[in-house]
């Protein structure tokens, strides 16, 4: 290896250092290199050649106490957007960001399992339209796209899908690849990205905005300033909604397998995982005159003010969750076991249950954790991964200094 190679190892060392240090919030000169811990003088030179190579910029200077105000540098994250999707059988979630993910706008769309697909990816196309007219942006300015859906996925398709049924081998990438030929495209199943949200963002409030369910602009300056800070780096998302299901985070990654099923426990009925909900909806013991009309919402209220027979009900769909979950957690032992789906919002009531079944089932019971994401976990999931499939195409582009900051070139 020549000394040129290795002084153009070096110098992307440092960029690297330094960009990751600005992106988690470090903005002057003197905090970049109290977190960093390179030379002074070489963050002085690295950093005006990030700012003349469009990785960086400078931002108005702010004054902290006496002498020269401190010359303040941002990541460049409005140089390109980045859509994110949730594609289910009852809500279609699209969400713009920019380059590091944080929210700009969000659309939610409602929809049933039996639109067909065509219609399901018109409804798309608007959403996609409505959050670049709400955050003023175009079609051009659009870097990277991952779309999450229900369902197995491989190669950009649909490979299977028992919750819509018009929608087995669908080409989600060759789709928006029409209108967005310039674009970095992902396609991944919803459950998994549901859990690199709850990996990467788990723990935080979000936005009162971006939980809303009406679509609007989103204030990106509350988005958490450094993802994943303290996160678990092996975690399970145990999906409790309209259907279950299990996202996977091993050694910080999404967890797939070998064909891309893994967590998929559909064919297992001796787990009784898939009839756990169809229990509760049905288990009859729901207030005639509930507040909500929902049988399951209403049982889990029922449960929280004392009611016996409400209760045992969800004692028993509890306990069908659990025989699944304490299965996976016994083979993957993970640090965090996360309850997710639109039951999260009962954690106060679940997790205590929960726990109680799992120290029954497995040697180690992990730390457990209502989301605090709801039902936006797998749209925010989403712009997490396009974030991530974006940095890989510009930082992972070679070796020596890193090059212009520009929309990635996809090869053809």
């Amino acid at each position: 290896m020549s000394a040129g190679t290795d002084l153009g190892g070096l110098r992307r060392i440092n960029e690297l250092a330094i960009l990751t240090a600005v992106r988690a919030g470090a903005d002057t000169l003197a905090e970049v290199v109290r977190e960093t811990g390179l030379a002074r003088a070489s963050v002085g030179e690295v950093t005006r050649d990030l700012v003349a190579s469009g990785w960086l910029s400078e931002a108005a200077p702010v004054v902290r106490g006496r002498g020269r105000p401190a010359v303040r540098y941002v990541y460049r994250a409005g140089a390109g957007v980045l859509i994110g999707a949730d594609i289910g059988a009852f809500n279609l979630r699209v969400a713009l960001s920019d380059l590091t993910g944080r929210p700009l706008a969000q659309n939610r769309r409602f929809t049933t399992p039996e639109l067909d697909a065509r219609g399901r990816l018109r409804i798309l196309d608007a959403a996609i339209d409505e959050c670049l007219r709400d955050a003023g942006r175009d079609e051009g300015e659009v870097w990277g796209a991952v779309l999450g859906t229900t369902g197995r996925v491989g190669g950009g398709r649909v490979l299977l899908s028992a919750a819509i049924p018009d929608w087995t081998g669908v080409d989600l990438s060759g789709h928006l690849s029409k209108r967005l030929p310039a674009c970095l495209i992902g396609v991944e199943n919803d459950s998994r990205l549901a859990a690199v949200a709850e990996q990467k963002l788990g723990g935080t409030k979000l936005p009162a905005t971006l939980a809303s369910q009406e679509p609007q602009a989103v204030d990106g300056s509350v988005w958490p300033s450094a993802l994943a800070a303290g996160r678990p780096q092996s975690l399970v998302l145990l999906q409790a909604g309209r259907r279950t299901g299990l996202g996977l985070i091993v050694n910080g990654r999404p967890h797939a397998g070998f064909g891309g099923v893994a967590g998929d426990l559909s064919r297992f009925p001796a787990l009784k995982w898939e009839g756990a909900m169809e229990y509760l909806q049905q288990s009859g013991v729901a207030p005639t005159s509930g507040p909500t009309s929902d049988p399951v919402a209403d049982t889990l209220n029922a449960a929280i003010e004392g009611s016996p027979a409400a209760l045992a009900a969800v004692r028993r769909y509890i306990r069908m969750l659990a025989t699944t979950a304490g299965a996976v957690v016994s083979i993957l032992d993970p640090e965090v076991l996360v309850l997710g789906g639109s039951l999260a919002a009962y954690g106060d009531l679940l997790l205590p249950l929960l726990a109680s079944e799992l120290e029954l089932l497995c040697l180690r019971t992990p730390r457990l954790e209502a989301s605090t994401l709801g039902a936006e976990g797998a749209v925010l999931g989403a712009l997490c991964a396009a974030a991530e499939l974006v940095d890989d195409a510009l930082i992972g582009s070679g070796p020596g200094p890193l090059p212009v900051h520009a929309r990635p070139i996809i090869s053809t």
